[in-house]
């Protein structure tokens, strides 16, 4: 990603964009009184430590996955490709 060509102007806008944007956001629906306006939004009433926790269970799931995939299942499709390669090889001979 450092050498994406992007400015660090750029990866910093972005970075607001995608997370302190929403936060403030939230935040700022989650002070929105029910009493004094009628509008009443669901996530306006949750806690933002709710959305953090799920998000970082969502996030151990998401790298525990992808790292039995290159531990476990990627090991063993690259032996499997390579016994038949050697197979076929030694098969040409």
């Amino acid at each position: 990603m450092l050498n994406s060509g992007d400015c660090q102007v750029c990866r910093l806008v972005r970075f607001y964009l995608l997370l302190a944007v929403p936060l403030v956001a939230i935040l700022g629906l989650g002070s929105l009184g029910s009493n004094e306006s009628g509008i009443q939004i669901w996530f306006a009433r949750v806690e933002l430590i709710d959305y953090l926790a799920w998000g970082a269970l969502a996030g151990l799931i998401v790298i525990v996955s992808y790292r039995g995939y290159l531990e476990f299942w990627a090991p063993k499709r690259r032996r499997a490709a390579l016994e038949r390669l050697l197979k076929d090889n030694d098969s040409e001979k």
